[in-house]
C-alpha cells in the first residue's frame, strides 16, 4: 500500500513539475480585440514589434536555446518573436550582465529580460493576464540611466482566444 501511495505522489509531483511554467496556461492563438494601446515616456520611438498595428498573437513552446516559450506577434507591418527565457550572466568584475526571469501564478505570467551595468538597465517585460474574454498582453520597454528612467514605451492589448 505504501508503494502505491508513493507512486501516486511521485506521478503527481512529476505532472506538476512539467506544467509549472506560468506561460503554459496561455498557449494558443489570439486575435486583438479593439485597438492596441501605446504610451510613450521621454521618446517618440515606440515601435517594438510594430505593436500599434497588432492584429494577432500566439504563445507556443519555445524551440531556441534557453527559450521556454515564445510569443509571436503579427502586426499589419510584420511578424515578430519575443523569446521567454531564464538566464543570468555577469562579467568578471560583476559590474555588468544580462538576465531573463519568468514568474507568475494562476491567471498570470510575466517575463523580464535585459542588460545592466552599474546604475543602468535596459529591459523588456511581457505580462499576460487571463480575462473573462481571453487575455491581456502588456509590454514595458524601459531604459534607466544613472538609476533614473530615461525613456520608456508601454504597450497593452486585449486578446480573444481563437481555435487552434
Amino acid at each position: 500500500m505504501k508503494f502505491i501511495a508513493s507512486l501516486i505522489l511521485l506521478f503527481s509531483v512529476q505532472a506538476f513539475a512539467e506544467t509549472s511554467d506560468p506561460f503554459d496556461q496561455f498557449i494558443g492563438n489570439y486575435v486583438i480585440e479593439g485597438k492596441p494601446r501605446v504610451k510613450e515616456v521621454g521618446t517618440n520611438y515606440c515601435l517594438l514589434y510594430s505593436f500599434g498595428g497588432l492584429e494577432a498573437m500566439s504563445v507556443k513552446i519555445g524551440d531556441a536555446k534557453f527559450e521556454s516559450h515564445r510569443v509571436d506577434f503579427k502586426s499589419i507591418y510584420k511578424f515578430s518573436r519575443h523569446s521567454v527565457m531564464n538566464y543570468e550572466t555577469r562579467n568578471d568584475r560583476d559590474t555588468a550582465g544580462s538576465f531573463a526571469v519568468t514568474y507568475g501564478g494562476e491567471g498570470w505570467a510575466s517575463n523580464v529580460r535585459g542588460t545592466w551595468s552599474i546604475g543602468n538597465k535596459d529591459g523588456v517585460r511581457i505580462r499576460l493576464k487571463l480575462t473573462e474574454r481571453g487575455a491581456t498582453v502588456s509590454l514595458d520597454d524601459e531604459t534607466f540611466r544613472s538609476g533614473k528612467l530615461k525613456k520608456a514605451c508601454y504597450y497593452e492589448a486585449d486578446l480573444v482566444k481563437v481555435a487552434q
